[in-house]
């Protein structure tokens, strides 16, 4: 019989994070060490063998949650042979999700006393620029071809559509959580009704 192979450590560091991350969002701060050994399924010791306390596990989560690798992954694997209209649609609720994720994690550790500052410095400012080049880019890959059918560049509309998406869900901005579906029509049809006719668009 074959034995199973240990994991290395910084495998062993994710697979505590993936564990973490659905308890901080339920309980922030207050997840105890315990509950976090149990859900990663090992003794509580070896949680300390990986980290150097919870402060430190915390930490890797947060640095997780904000991570685009997950995300990239899921654009791409977004069905090209969908309609534009549909893969749109798709992708608004992969990127709505991953924020609502964030959010949810920023809410529950500052509710339970954890300080998230926000990074600042060139490094900083740096890395999210390339989050953002690198989620645009990966948007512009799933407009393809259909990148002709738009009377906008193809920056200025995924700019628009990561306005929309981000305020969707933002608690500090009254997000209406509208589905994915709306905020596409939205952007591609614009909100005038069928029924205007050229001579009374733009007339109040």
């Amino acid at each position: 019989m074959t034995r199973a192979r240990p994991m290395t450590p910084d495998a062993r560091r994710a697979a505590i994070v993936t564990a973490t991350l659905p308890l901080l969002r339920e309980k922030g701060r207050a997840v105890s060490t315990r509950e976090i050994a149990k859900a990663a399924g090992v003794a509580e010791g070896t949680l300390f063998r990986a980290f150097d306390n919870k402060d430190e596990i915390i930490t890797a989560c947060v640095h997780e949650a904000f991570d685009n690798a997950g995300l990239l992954a899921d654009l791409a694997a977004v069905d090209r042979g969908l309609p534009l209209r549909d893969r749109l649609a798709v992708a608004v609720g992969v990127m709505q999700d991953h924020l609502k994720g964030i959010f949810t994690m920023m809410s529950v550790l500052q509710a339970t006393g954890q300080p998230l500052a926000h990074p600042t410095g060139a490094d900083a400012v740096r890395r999210r620029r390339e989050a953002t080049a690198e989620l645009d880019a990966a948007f512009v890959d799933l407009v393809g071809a259909d990148v002709e059918d738009l009377r906008i560049p193809a920056r200025d509309f995924l700019a628009y559509l990561r306005m929309l998406t981000l305020s969707s869900v933002h608690p500090m901005l009254d997000g209406t959580n509208a589905a994915p579906e709306a905020l596409v029509g939205v952007l591609l049809d614009g909100a005038l009704a069928d029924t205007a006719t050229p001579s009374t668009r733009g007339k109040k």
